[in-house]
């Protein structure tokens, strides 16, 4: 969500009729805007049905205004933007383009929907060389707009049923982690650390069960919102999933600082060991055990010399997984590749070269296909400063579910960023799974290609030229929310998300899609809070769902 490119064309019945009604469409550049903003931006057009008085004096039966947000900038009046410098904003629009356009900040919508009314764009012009073109461009009251036109899109599903209001409120005492707001950064971080290293063992030798178990411990201990102290023991023993064991390493934390178990994990030569051998690409934790035990590798100069006299057979395609995959020339990414380029792929990314990235990566979409929307999800998305890779979620208004369109766009867009130099790797592409690697929660039937990517040598953002883990996810437009949804994370708050579907709404949620289990009936939310309201939930900020360690 970003940086992000995303937009939308919304309109909702008026509770209240009225004689007329104009539209006039936005087009939102995410760029220079926080995931809390875009939330916002988008929360406004749909909590006050973006339907507003063209003037701030008039009566009770005027026209009226709808404000649509639309995918495409050529289709919009008026262009909404943080962006106050023409290099950057040539980025996500044409500049000619741009001369024909009211271009205004985002304060104008906000004040526009608090007053009701089609504010001057001139008092919000985003850049001061086209103060004029703004004043000029401005939509007013003889405006001749036609209702939608080709703003209508298929993002608009008209039959996505809303359920319910929320049941349950969110709060910390709550048993899913989909109704535990998590700030990243927690008053417990120390202890959550600690339970992190213990779950983490659990995870690097197979118990899965056991690894659950803390990761539970861990999403509730980060919704709490209180310092941990002994007179707060009592109370903590109440939240779901603490039981005695954890209460008891709780206890001892608060009493010593320090939890032994996880000091003697941190410091074994296995822990670590494993710990190195998984932020290979390829070696899951499963191998990483064989390759300590089997063959008794210790550092990653043995795993050096390991794989280059074993080198895993390349991965071979059943006609079926062949037939529905991404095909690319990029070349797959082996193992010993992945060696070569473990420093950079685990060297974690700042936000403005994730920007960057985005930025290119839909700079030549623009090229293939105009008027595509996206999202940067996952890690960046909830607010962390820094990130293991990028993931973006795109689509476009035309796409079709269940054709190949949505296959095409993927593998035009991976062909052409691979040709020009952006791409130098393919870790997966949609229809296969590679033997213990990229193991994921939020796996779905969406079409995907996990990428290596590379800045171009003038793009200035990193000291050195790094390969970055790029992954671009593609969806028709009714699966485009619940794939933010799904890919926006965290783990275990995507978890719960999963198990409150199934088992208070019984229904089916993943990335591509909400479904009724007792008659498939689909539905087709058309924002992210109305993901939530389709569930029941009451909205959880993206920034607060950092639910794990």
């Amino acid at each position: 969500m970003s940086s992000n490119s995303s937009s939308e064309c919304l309109s909702s019945p008026s509770d209240t009729p009225i004689p007329t009604s104009d539209v006039v469409k936005l087009y939102l550049v995410q760029a220079k805007l926080t995931a809390q903003d875009i939330s916002e931006l988008f929360s406004l057009a749909e909590k006050h049905n973006l339907r507003v008085s063209k003037s701030l004096n008039a009566g009770p039966n005027h026209d009226s205004t709808k404000l649509q947000l639309c995918p495409s900038s050529e289709d919009a009046d008026i262009i909404i933007t943080n962006v106050r410098m023409r290099k950057r904003l040539e980025r996500h629009i044409d500049w000619n383009l741009a001369k024909e356009k009211a271009i205004v900040t985002p304060e104008w919508l906000r004040d526009s929907v608090q007053q009701r009314a089609i504010l001057p764009c001139g008092d919000y012009a985003a850049l001061r060389e086209l103060k004029q073109n703004t004043v000029q461009n401005c939509p007013d009251s003889d405006d001749d707009t036609d209702g939608g036109g080709s703003c209508v899109s298929s993002l608009a599903q008209p039959d996505s049923e809303k359920l319910s209001e929320p049941t349950t409120k969110a709060h910390y005492t709550n048993r899913y982690a989909c109704l535990r707001p998590c700030p990243l950064v927690c008053p417990n971080q120390g202890l959550v650390k600690q339970f992190g290293i213990i779950r983490r063992s659990r995870e690097l030798e197979g118990k899965d069960t056991s690894a659950l178990s803390y990761e539970r411990t861990i999403s509730v201990i980060k919704a709490y919102p209180h310092t941990l102290t002994a007179s707060r023991l009592a109370e903590v023993s109440k939240l779901p999933g603490i039981g005695e064991k954890m209460l008891s390493k709780i206890s001892e934390y608060v009493n010593y600082g320090k939890i032994r178990e996880s000091q003697t994990i941190a410091a074994s030569a296995r822990f670590n060991s494993l710990s190195e051998f998984t932020t290979i690409y390829g070696i899951g934790a499963a191998t990483a055990r064989k390759l300590f035990d089997t063959f008794g590798l210790r550092t990653i100069a043995d795993l050096e010399e390991h794989y280059a006299r074993h080198e895993p057979p390349p991965q071979r395609f059943s006609d079926e997984e062949q037939a529905r995959r991404i095909t690319t020339p990029a070349p797959l990414l082996s193992i010993r590749a992945g060696l070569a380029l473990r420093e950079d792929l685990n060297e974690k990314i700042p936000r403005a070269e994730v920007d960057l990235m985005h930025d290119i990566v839909m700079g030549e979409l623009e090229k293939l296909r105009q008027g595509c929307m996206s999202t940067i999800v996952g890690g960046y998305r909830r607010g962390k400063a820094e990130s293991n890779d990028v993931d973006i979620v795109i689509t476009h208004p035309t796409l079709t579910s269940g054709s190949d369109q949505v296959k095409g766009l993927g593998e035009a867009l991976v062909n052409r960023l691979y040709e020009r130099g952006f791409i130098t790797h393919v870790m997966h592409l949609s229809g296969f799974h590679p033997p213990d690697a990229l193991r994921t929660s939020h796996w779905d039937t969406l079409e995907k290609a996990l990428t290596v990517f590379i800045l171009p040598p003038d793009a200035g953002s990193p000291r050195r030229r790094i390969h970055r883990r790029l992954d671009l996810i593609f969806a028709a437009p009714e699966a485009y929310w619940t794939a933010i949804t799904g890919w926006t994370g965290s783990k275990m708050f995507e978890r719960d998300l999963r198990l409150w579907a199934k088992v208070e709404c019984s229904m089916k949620f993943d990335s591509s899609g909400i479904t009724r289990r007792r008659d498939s009936k689909r539905y087709f939310p058309r924002s992210e809070q109305e993901v939530f309201e389709i569930l029941g939930l009451e909205w959880i900020d993206p920034t607060l769902r950092n639910a794990d360690s």
